[in-house]
């Protein structure tokens, strides 16, 4: 008997010490995320529990962080907005559950998340989260109840990273767009803080088809959705449903029309309050985007703040004129990376390319020769023109490939580039900063698991806290 006690003893000790470590890890490492892109999460809080007074509250993912002007949004409209989107990664559901913190009579509501899978359902990013809140339990508890678990799950990982980078001494990069320092006091990406003049993807958008498919709509989304309109209901508040702008570029051309109009009735049948806005109507030019297919930049921004404005308006029953000079798109900004010359480059006329229409090179495939390379470095240069992008597919098939080096000036990688490498083991990356090379969700489909992505010139933790790359955080490591 006194081993069953003892044994019962020592199992709740050995039980409870994840309990008992990972906040004192947690208190112990300090402050890692601070000037990070996460912890501007405690800005739109903030904005949020202040402003009393009747507003208009956008929420959804980054998009409204990149796609939303307060000032103007005042001006244009006479209410204040709380702009309540940041990061994908964290969950639309999130958003809303910490909307509930100051919603008012008099308030309104505009659910409008990004047009994919992950937006509509209710994906809950643990981690983001954690890193989001890290000194901020204020925000943290405000978070739905049955997402607990798997905060509680995401603890322990958090807490190993915290003390890896701890013992590293890496710093997180600061510099570009994807750190606190650039959102203002209202939740954006401030123009004075880090101005967006143009469209800064190399091929004007990233390879991630987007899709109005009311299959990617999920039903428990929609329930979550409606229970949401009820609470704000309740309390006084309106519910509208719009959408978040999407590239030009993303989209199916042919099947556009009559996939939004089937999507906006879908959405209207479903949903319990009113679907305000036509989702073919944001649809924009790509020039008005900046890195991605949802964010916008500045003159972007502009537009999509007067079309929400009509649209609530509208469905106001005011149909008046919104007073404001529409920016004209503007053209595209590209920056040209100082490339390294001296680099031991793999032929470039082994590869073939595509002709961006800003008149630089894409590589979309190979000769047979390469197919039978252990190792390449990507070129940079070809035929007098700057090589900016690797297409998807563009290395299909390069089974025998084990190393591949993407150096700077490189400032694109779309989905499924090395699908088929079997035998890869390494892509390193020269890039100094994980602000200068976009890559999608699908960098690493038909790899091996094995596949590590080497970090060269910049530091695991910058990439590793990134926008693009912090998907990626379990397969980078450090070296030459």
């Amino acid at each position: 008997m006194k081993k069953v006690i003892a044994f019962i003893i020592c199992f709740v000790i050995v039980a409870s010490l994840p309990f008992v470590a990972v906040p004192c890890v947690l208190a112990a490492t300090g402050a890692q995320y601070s000037e990070t892109y996460y912890a501007a999460l405690a800005k739109q809080y903030d904005r949020l529990r202040s402003v009393n007074d009747p507003k208009v509250i956008v929420v959804g993912g980054s998009s409204v962080a990149f796609g939303l002007d307060s000032e103007l949004f005042e001006e244009l409209y006479g209410q204040p907005s709380v702009a309540f989107g940041l990061y994908g990664s964290f969950g639309v559901k999130v958003m809303m559950d910490l909307s509930k913190v100051n919603i008012r009579s008099g308030d309104t509501v505009v659910l409008a998340p990004e047009i994919s899978p992950e937006s509509l359902s209710l994906y809950f990013g643990a981690e983001s989260v954690l890193k989001a809140t890290e000194q901020r339990f204020d925000i943290l508890a405000n978070t739905a109840f049955d997402n607990v678990g798997d905060i509680l799950g995401a603890s322990w990982g958090f807490a190993l990273t915290k003390l890896k980078n701890l013992r590293s001494g890496e710093e997180f990069d600061i510099s570009g767009v994807y750190r606190n320092s650039a959102v203002n006091e209202y939740g954006e990406i401030g123009r004075e803080l880090f101005p967006r003049a143009g469209n800064v993807l190399a091929t004007g958008y990233l390879n991630d088809i987007i899709e109005y498919d009311i299959n990617d709509i999920s039903d428990e989304f929609v329930n979550y959705v409606n229970d949401y309109v009820n609470y704000c209901r309740v309390r006084g508040a309106r519910v509208y449903y719009s959408f978040a702008p999407v590239n030009g570029r993303a989209v199916n051309k042919n099947t556009l029309r009559e996939d939004t109009s089937a999507y906006y009735e879908y959405l209207s049948r479903k949903l319990d309050c009113e679907v305000i806005s036509d989702p073919y109507g944001y649809v924009y030019d790509y020039r008005y985007f900046y890195d991605t297919n949802f964010h916008l930049n500045d003159s972007g921004a502009t537009l999509r703040t007067a079309m929400l404005v009509r649209d609530l308006k509208r469905a106001a029953g005011d149909t008046s004129a919104v007073d404001v000079v529409l920016p004209d798109p503007p053209e595209p900004v590209y920056v040209q990376r100082e490339i390294d010359l001296t680099l031991p480059y793999t032929d470039s006329e082994l590869f073939e390319y595509k002709e961006t229409e800003e008149g630089h090179l894409a590589v979309c495939g190979i000769k047979e020769e390469v197919r039978s390379l252990e190792s390449i470095v990507l070129p940079v240069v070809h035929d007098n023109k700057y090589v900016v992008s690797i297409l998807s597919g563009a290395l299909r098939g390069c089974d025998k490939l084990e190393e591949v080096t993407v150096p700077v000036g490189i400032s694109q990688i779309d989905n499924s580039v090395f699908d088929g490498c079997d035998s890869l083991a390494r892509i390193r990356i020269l890039e100094k900063s994980q602000d200068n090379i976009a890559v999608s969700d699908g960098l690493l489909t038909g790899v091996p698991q094995s596949c590590r992505i080497v970090i060269v010139n910049a530091t695991v933790s910058d990439f590793g806290t990134g926008y693009f790359w912090s998907r990626y955080a379990d397969y980078l490591v450090s070296g030459d």
